[in-house]
């Protein structure tokens, strides 16, 4: 069984606090990934930034994505629905203290498709807990975006290297480029 995990596409990381403009070439593929992995049965899981005050990455990155604040909403064009995992995290990583692993058991999961932002960080934390927990990897490259100035081939290619990673397209996950309706 497959999950989609789709790493905070929140209104602050797309267009709010800390908007990165390489996420909106993301929105598309992501739309027609999303599609895909509903009509196949995928678990979907959104995982986004939910901090609290005193959250460590604040430090580095300032108030962001704060739990209950609409910077910290998914992105309309992903809009959840209600048999989608919500899993709240205040650090990096999917996985990091936030009961998610138990959840993708519960479903049979074995293989997480993780997209999202940002490959250099939470991408790549996210993909570290994955290993760790022993699930199969697949990272689809127009599905993820770094910041400005730091290499996505750099850092795709670590995830391969490092997490042993599959790293794919949404057309090959999805078996054709196709006009979608989430």
């Amino acid at each position: 069984m497959k999950a989609l995990i789709i790493v905070d596409m929140l209104k602050d990381f797309v267009d709010g606090k800390l908007a990165n403009p390489k996420a909106q070439d993301m929105i598309e593929p992501l739309q027609r990934l999303l599609a895909h992995a509903r009509r196949e049965g995928w678990v979907v899981v959104f995982s986004n930034d939910a901090h609290q005050p005193g959250d460590p990455e604040l430090k580095i990155w300032g108030e962001h994505a704060m739990a209950g604040d609409p910077g910290a909403q998914v992105i309309e064009e992903l809009a959840p629905r209600e048999t989608d995992i919500i899993s709240a995290k205040r650090g990096y990583g999917a996985f990091d203290g936030t009961g998610l692993d138990e959840q993708l058991r519960e479903r049979g999961v074995d293989e997480v498709v993780i997209t999202g932002q940002h490959t250099h960080i939470c991408v790549r934390h996210s993909s570290y807990g994955a290993l760790l927990r022993g699930y199969e990897i697949t990272i689809p490259a127009d599905a993820v975006c770094a910041f400005e100035g730091v290499s996505e081939d750099d850092a795709l290619e670590y995830l391969k290297q490092t997490y042993g990673a599959t790293v794919t397209s949404v057309d090959e996950l999805v078996g054709s480029p196709a006009k979608v309706t989430v």
